[in-house]
């Protein structure tokens, strides 16, 4: 059901009129069109298309407010992703060339089984990413971003005045909790339509149709490969019946799929501490040595030092916090001047950043030790947007989403560490979820777009 941080859409909200017709002026000023103009406001015909920005970037049209029809409960949605399965574009390109570069994505089929589905008491609605599109007046690219808001709602405006049936659309236009398979903008229609308790929507009979499906290409054939599985993955986090295009429209059979991460794996029933890595017993050999950790962003080092190493009196040195190598290693050396242990939290990727501090440690001549975590960078991806779009439930340091290019650069430059490299030893900390029960069913869903 909705959370309480989203809200209805209603006309208090921040109305964006979809963009104009590109047409000669004496073609678009009809008599009917100067009467509405005129008339009091009281008297005019409401707009058939309106568009309304919910939580900053996140795009909402309707046709003929398409979510106060009266529909029986319990209520059946049927969802579509919007390129490529409801349309496609005409000049063959991936990204449309502008607002009228659009057809049907199979016109024998399509809007047919659209308005049969609405005639059957479906609410059809559209939920699509759409990263390109800027909502925000302080967009690095703002004429970029307006071109292709403009773009977009051209596209939806056509498509609803060709079916004439009451449609919502969603548009995600960030990287945050709105983008698939994150499930805000389900929650945001449920909260829309009046979806209150789990009886007011039959799950079974609902349906969501997309093309990002984890398929394999297959070059013999000419088939290319699905960018993501983030429509599959949608479908799942919300409990309904998912088809991709061919075997929605065409009744095509089921093909082959492959997910690239699934945090299922890693989710084990009884466990109720908190989360990010597995019990590890960590014991110090030294009053004063320093303790170096390895790890992907995201990879659980942080909570592990709260966990286990801060409770054995280890200060911590982290350069996100102190900004460079230099101070880090400036306040290690006072820490250790202090007759203190010291745990250096960083990601400690290379050999070559591990080898300065293995150096520092000699010129004091203390030991030095590592602790290695293993978490794969999609497992780490995964739990850095977890826990920062989980609000306090995962996220008690409020710490914001990482890029995607922090998990891609650290990859880049692992290499594994070994004891030769001049390490007293090496703890290697494999990662196991542990969380209350709501922490686990946030954490099981996919998050990675």
């Amino acid at each position: 059901m909705p959370p309480a941080s989203l809200k209805r859409v209603t006309s208090t909200d921040r109305d964006i009129s979809p963009p104009p017709a590109k047409r000669r002026a004496a073609t678009t000023i009809t008599n009917n069109i100067v009467s509405n103009f005129f008339k009091p406001a009281s008297q005019k015909e409401p707009e058939k298309i309106t568009f309304q920005v919910v939580h900053d970037t996140l795009l909402v049209g309707r046709y003929r407010d398409a979510h106060t029809v009266d529909r029986p409960k319990p209520l059946k949605i049927a969802a579509f992703d919007f390129d490529d399965t409801v349309i496609t574009s005409k000049s063959g390109q991936k990204i449309a060339r502008g607002a009228d570069d659009w057809k049907w994505w199979h016109a024998g089929v399509v809007p047919g089984r659209l308005k049969q589905l609405a005639a059957d008491g479906f609410a059809i609605v559209i939920v699509s990413n759409q990263a390109a599109v800027s909502l925000r007046s302080d967009s690095r690219s703002p004429k970029d971003g307006m071109r292709s808001l403009n773009n977009l709602k051209g596209k939806i405006t056509a498509v609803m005045n060709a079916l004439d049936l009451p449609i919502t659309a969603y548009a995600a236009t960030g990287l945050d909790a709105h983008r698939k398979p994150r499930c805000g903008m389900w929650e945001q229609l449920l909260l829309d339509y009046g979806i209150e308790k789990p009886s007011d929507i039959d799950l079974e009979q609902c349906v969501f149709v997309g093309d990002a499906a984890g398929r394999e290409g297959d070059k013999a054939t000419g088939v290319k490969k699905d960018h993501s599985c983030s429509d599959r993955d949608f479908a799942a986090n919300n409990g309904i019946p998912f088809h991709t295009p061919e075997e929605y429209f065409l009744g095509e059979i089921v093909k082959p799929f492959m997910r690239h991460f699934d945090p299922s794996v890693y989710v084990e029933v009884g466990v109720t501490s908190s989360t990010d890595t597995a019990p590890t017993v960590f014991t110090k050999h030294h009053a004063v040595e320093i303790v170096l950790f390895c790890g992907s962003p995201g990879a659980g080092k942080s909570t592990f030092y709260w966990r286990h190493m801060q409770p054995l009196s280890y200060e911590r040195v982290n350069q996100d916090i102190l900004k460079s190598r230099d101070k880090c290693m400036a306040v290690a050396a006072q820490l250790l001047e202090d007759k203190k242990p010291v745990v250096v939290d960083n990601t400690n990727a290379d050999i070559e950043t591990r080898a300065a501090w293995i150096s520092f440690a000699r010129r004091r001549n203390v030991a030095i030790r590592l602790v290695h975590f293993t978490a794969s960078a999609k497992l780490a991806e995964h739990n850095d947007i977890v826990r920062a779009l989980t609000g306090d439930l995962m996220n008690p340091e409020k710490r914001i989403m990482l890029p995607k290019m922090a998990f891609a650069g650290f990859t880049a430059r692992y290499r594994e560490p070994k004891v030769e490299e001049g390490f007293e030893d090496i703890t290697e900390v494999m990662f196991k979820f542990e969380g209350s029960e709501e922490q686990r069913a946030a954490w099981r869903k996919f998050w990675i777009s």
